[in-house]
Formats: structure tokens, C-alpha cells, sequence
């Protein structure tokens, strides 16, 4: 399992990767770190231990040049390696315009295989090698999570990239993230609260009561925040399902079902319809965070790989 290392990164930017990588660690996969500091992009150096009987399993992108990724497959199946890409996000699928949109589908369509965030996200991608659904992210924490008081106070974690739509909120809310530097001169609703970043690993037991909102916007005409929610699987959804939260995400979302389903919380198609209403389960919300907190849906899906490739 690779892991590529970038300690400069922002907070919680790391999060999944580092969780996936720990978790395959657990159950006894190797670690293949890529320190993208010093790491050129011939990465015949990463593949010199390899052999015909391995399954590399790459989180990708690993936002090295993109010349590094092509290299580093070419290396790991010139060994006769099993190469799999784990998707972590796919830029052509939300960046409009991208130069290298041919070049980074050409990377999924000759590898071995891939694990994809949702069946909705496998058919975006219409791969013909082998595709597995991860579903949620898991979220490893070692914070006790509090018993949860219900209040109707609205909350949002994560990069305030994706959520320009703050600026003209009508609802009060508290953000947990970091004011974009575009943003320094913008004035937010005066019912809008920012509060700091939380510690990436104990934000679950960190985090207030309240009702947690996945909900993505774009601020320019080149992304595709907001469309890219009909397949993804939102990092900051797995937050506030491991804190034990109630969740209103788009009805659009993959996860809406299982949101309504479990009685998890709501979900809207415009943020116009907020205050909602909804049923909470709450012995059901504390099972599916025991869940992610424990690496349930990463610890199944590479049982799935091993059975698959028979390693």
C-alpha cells in the first residue's frame, strides 16, 4: 500500500490517506512510502523490491507530476506486479479543462484494477479493467465520542474551498475550517461563526452538538464541486457519521439512501430548504461510527482485492 508523505500539507488534507494506509498495515499489508519532498519522478526506485507475486495497491493522486504516476506504473508492471489504483479523488471528473485529462484516464484504464468511492463514481469513470466500491471512508480516532444531546444548531467541517455559498447563507452555522486567502477581504454573514481547524484525529470527540451539512458549491466556471457530489464519497460525510452526528446531505448523493434509510438525518436539493425535519436513530449512528472509526469498509475491500487477485 503506498503512502505518500507531505507533512507541509494543510490539516486534515492527509487524513484518508494516512487512515488507509494504517489500516492496511494492520492487516498485514506492507507500506510503500513516497516522501513527494525528494521523490523524483523515475520511480524505478519504488518498484526494486517487487515481484511477480505482489498486489501494489497506489492511493492516487498522489499530486506528484504527473509523469511520476505514469513512470511508477510502468515500473511496478514491469515486475509483473498486480498494479491498483485506489482513487482517492479524480481531477477530470470535477476540474473542467485539464490538459492532462487524456494522459490521467489512460493511468485507470491500464492498471489492473481499481477502488472507486461509489458504483455511481465506477460508472463515471466507465473503466474496463476491475472496479471495487469502497462506500464510505473510513475515519480513525482514538477520541471518545460524547453521548450526543440533540440541538438544531447547524454545523459544517472541512476546506471552505467548496463552500462559497457561506458568503450568502441565511442560516446561522458554525464552521470549523480555514478562511480560503481569496476570502480575506469578504465579509461573511454576521450569523456565520469560523472557528479554527480541529486536530484531524480527534475532531470526532471535538465536535459540538449539533446537525452536520455536506454541501459543496463552485466559485468559478473551471469546477465541478457541486455535480461531483452525485458520486462522491465526502471525507467530511465519514467525520460527522464517526462523531456519532446527525447528517443533511444532497439528495443527489450516493449516500442519500443510506442516510434516509438508517435514519441518520435529512436531505435537501437546495440549501433553501433548511431547517428540515427528520428521523434519528441514534443506536444505529453508533454503530455505523464504531464502523468507520474501526476501518470496516477499508479492512473489507482489501479482503475483496486479495480474493480477487488470489494473493
Amino acid at each position: 500500500m503506498t503512502h505518500t508523505i507531505e507533512p507541509w500539507m494543510p490539516i486534515g488534507a492527509t487524513k484518508p490517506k494516512d487512515d488507509i494506509a494504517s489500516l492496511a498495515k494492520q492487516v498485514g499489508w506492507q507500506e510503500l512510502l513516497i516522501d513527494r519532498a525528494s521523490q523524483s519522478t523515475d520511480a524505478s526506485n519504488l518498484a526494486i523490491d517487487l515481484t511477480a507475486d505482489d498486489l501494489v495497491v497506489h492511493q492516487f493522486p498522489s499530486y506528484l507530476p504527473l509523469a511520476f504516476e505514469e513512470n511508477f506504473q510502468q515500473a511496478v508492471k514491469q515486475t509483473g506486479a498486480t498494479f491498483i489504483l485506489f482513487i482517492h479523488d479524480f481531477e477530470p471528473l470535477r476540474i473542467a479543462n485539464r490538459p492532462t485529462c487524456d494522459r490521467e484516464y489512460a493511468l485507470l484504464y491500464q492498471s489492473d484494477g481499481l477502488v472507486v468511492h461509489t458504483r455511481e463514481m465506477a460508472d463515471a469513470l466507465v473503466s474496463p479493467v476491475p472496479t471495487f466500491i469502497l462506500g464510505l471512508f473510513d475515519y480513525l480516532t482514538t477520541a471518545k465520542i460524547p453521548e450526543r444531546l440533540f440541538t438544531p444548531q447547524l454545523l459544517y467541517a472541512g476546506t471552505l474551498t467548496k463552500a462559497s455559498w457561506l458568503k450568502t447563507c441565511i442560516q446561522p452555522i458554525s464552521v470549523f475550517g480555514k478562511r480560503p486567502r481569496k476570502w480575506q477581504h469578504n465579509n461573511l454573514p454576521p450569523h456565520i461563526t469560523i472557528h479554527d481547524l480541529l486536530p484531524q484525529d480527534l475532531a470526532p470527540g471535538l465536535l459540538p452538538d449539533g446537525i452536520s451539512l455536506v454541501w459543496d458549491s463552485d466559485s468559478d466556471h473551471d469546477t465541478s464541486y457541486h455535480r461531483y457530489q452525485n458520486i462522491n464519497s465526502p471525507h467530511k460525510l465519514s467525520l460527522y457519521l464517526a462523531a456519532e452526528l446527525p447528517v443533511i446531505l444532497p439528495t443527489f448523493s450516493p449516500f442519500s439512501n443510506f442516510i434516509l434509510d438508517n435514519q441518520l438525518g435529512g436531505c435537501i436539493t437546495d440549501l433553501s430548504e433548511l431547517p428540515l425535519t427528520f428521523s434519528y436513530d441514534k443506536i444505529k449512528a453508533k454503530q455505523i461510527g464504531h464502523d468507520l472509526r474501526t476501518g470496516k469498509h477499508t479492512k473489507d475491500v482489501l479482503k475483496k482485492l486479495i480474493a480477487f487477485y488470489n494473493k
